[in-house]
């Protein structure tokens, strides 16, 4: 069984030499911008087979929970597994160099969350049109050229969140005539998982909520993966808006940044719906303090099956269905300790 060796990469270094090895190896070196390999190992004289798995953000909480899940895929499946990603949401160019290396490289198969749906369509049709397999996880692109996605359905995921942030409203007994407000933060305005989530969230909440319950939706703040740029932007809210009774983040760099930025003030008053489990919002939820819940994705799974899935692909197999959706679930105080949940975030 071959050894998975975590080691940081600079962008220059070459991957091509990765398909010629004839034994696993590695190297350590200063990553100067973005790409940072956790997991090298390159096809050997048993013939295992390579996947490169480029996620958005390496070594964010969310991130590193696919990352386990491909590992783990690796380990069972018999095969080598690339797992390299940015260090900001923001830089596209630097995902797009890692898609080129992974290409350049002969990966078998490659396991993708885009960053930017529109940027990075042409470059994952170009690899999907090499004939290599490019299975994509959590976030599609704006064609169908690809040869699976496994994700969440998320305009179902975005009405999910907003009914939870209506039944809070209710639960508290906000009058119906009542003004209360809705703040929104996004990670990134070119992801059409973030956008999808936003779309759900606002469809479900025109069509159900009383009419002064509003969005802020002229004052959607983008923060680019930055924690301390959305911090500021949740004090920012807080400060402008004396009627801001809840917030909403569709992702979970934004979740961090409301989660951190509420707590600071101490406003339990305001409700929040985020997504994702990273530890800020387990302390948020477990301190009973706040009126919180988070959407909760199975990204375990969508490292494993996406890894699995390539493999099938490079080895002849098809697939029964191109689009998978993975599924979420509801974190609060009440469930987080259960065995459903906890299966889920400590996988």
């Amino acid at each position: 069984m071959k050894k998975i060796a975590s080691v940081i990469l600079a962008l220059t270094l070459a991957f091509s030499c990765f398909a010629g090895c004839g034994a696993a190896s590695s190297s350590k070196a200063a990553s100067a911008s973005t790409g940072t390999v956790s997991s090298v190992a390159s096809a050997d004289a048993t013939g295992e087979k390579t996947i490169y798995v480029i996620v958005k953000v390496l070594g964010n909480q969310y991130w590193s929970v696919l990352q386990a899940g491909a590992e783990k895929a690796s380990k069972d499946l018999g095969c080598n597994v690339v797992v390299v990603g940015t260090a900001l949401e923001s830089d596209i160019e630097g995902q797009l160099t890692l898609l080129q290396n992974a290409v350049s490289a002969q990966a078998d198969g490659i396991v993708i969350a885009p960053l930017d749906s529109v940027s990075l369509d042409a470059p994952i049709t170009e690899a999907y049109n090499s004939g290599t397999p490019v299975v994509l996880v959590d976030t599609v692109i704006k064609s169908d050229n690809y040869s699976a996605a496994l994700l969440t359905n998320n305009v179902e995921a975005g009405k999910t969140a907003a009914e939870e942030m209506l039944r809070r409203f209710k639960d508290q007994g906000y009058s119906e005539t009542e003004e209360a407000q809705i703040a929104i933060q996004v990670g990134a305005s070119g992801s059409q998982t973030i956008n999808d989530r936003v779309a759900g969230f606002t469809e479900y909440w025109t069509a159900n909520a009383p009419a002064a319950w509003t969005i802020l939706s002229d004052d959607i703040k983008v923060n680019e993966g930055d924690i301390s740029k959305a911090v500021g932007f949740c004090q920012d809210f807080l400060t402008t808006y004396p009627n801001l009774k809840g917030v909403f983040g569709p992702n979970n760099g934004s979740t961090v940044g409301f989660v951190t930025g509420l707590t600071e003030a101490k406003r339990t008053d305001v409700n929040m719906v985020g997504f994702d489990f990273s530890s800020e919002i387990e302390t948020m939820i477990r301190s009973g303090e706040y009126n919180v819940s988070s959407v909760v994705q199975r990204q375990f799974n969508m490292g494993y099956d996406g890894v699995k899935t390539a493999l099938e692909l490079s080895n002849g197999g098809t697939v029964s269905e191109k689009t998978i959706d993975t599924g979420v679930i509801l974190v609060d105080k009440d469930n987080v300790d259960s065995e459903e949940i906890q299966s889920i975030i400590n996988p």
